[in-house]
This record gives structure tokens, sequence and C-alpha cells, in this order.
């Protein structure tokens, strides 16, 4: 009996881990970060951004920043590397991640929410339309 080759989806993923690994270690385990700007005229509402969130969690928790901070980095971090990999997340308060399109530098990535974002009004499109 022959043994068992891997999927190629496998092999892919073995790839993408290596790839990122070899990014991460010649950035010196930090990527680099490059400022994107806003091109769209009085884009006033641009998202919410990780000083935003790292406040929002020492609220919430009753937590010291300087220790939500080191958290919420490494939580982003971890959710990169996964989506970087083309992992599939599932976070149960938010929903499922996954990797559409990975073109090397821009992952294009769908977000289907939970029933309990639907319910809270947070869902961005239709159940049937496609983002």
């Amino acid at each position: 009996m022959a043994p068992n080759k891997p999927k190629d989806s496998d092999r892919q993923a073995a790839r993408n881990e290596a790839k990122v690994a070899r990014q991460m270690k010649a950035e010196g385990a930090r990527p680099a970060l490059k400022v994107v700007t806003n091109t769209a005229a009085g884009s006033a509402a641009s998202g919410i951004k990780t000083r935003d969130l790292i406040d929002t969690v020492a609220a919430v928790t009753g937590a010291k920043k300087p220790e939500v901070k080191k958290i919420v980095e490494a939580t982003l971090l971890a959710i990169g590397r996964a989506l970087a990999t083309g992992n599939d997340m599932v976070v149960p308060p938010l929903g499922k991640l996954r990797v559409v399109k990975d073109n090397g530098i821009a992952l294009t990535l769908k977000l289907r929410l939970a029933d309990e974002a639907k319910a809270a009004g947070l869902a961005l499109a239709d159940e049937d339309e496609d983002s």
C-alpha cells in the first residue's frame, strides 16, 4: 500500500506558513507597517484604530492599558498570521472569517457574521448579497 500523500491544500498551507515564518524572521518578528491613506473625500469614519480598541478593552475589562496593549497586539498578530497562512477563523462572538483571495501583499477576506452580530444590526450586507 502506498503512503498517504498530503493534499494540495495541505501543501499550500505549509508553503504559506513557511513563507510567513521567513518574512517574520527577516523583519525581526514584526511586520513592516505601511501607511495607507484613504483617498476618498470626507472620510471621517475611517474605522477603529488599535488605540481605540485598546481603550475600549481596558474600559470594559478594568485592566491596565499597558497590559491590554500587549494582549491586543498579540491577538492581532496571531489573527494576522492565521489569515496569512490561509486558515479560516471561527470566532463565536464575531462570526466566520475566511480568506477569499491572496495576492501576496493583500488579502481579501469574507466575514459571515454570527447570529448575535446580525441581530445587533452589525451586518453590512444582506444575507444573499456578496461583498
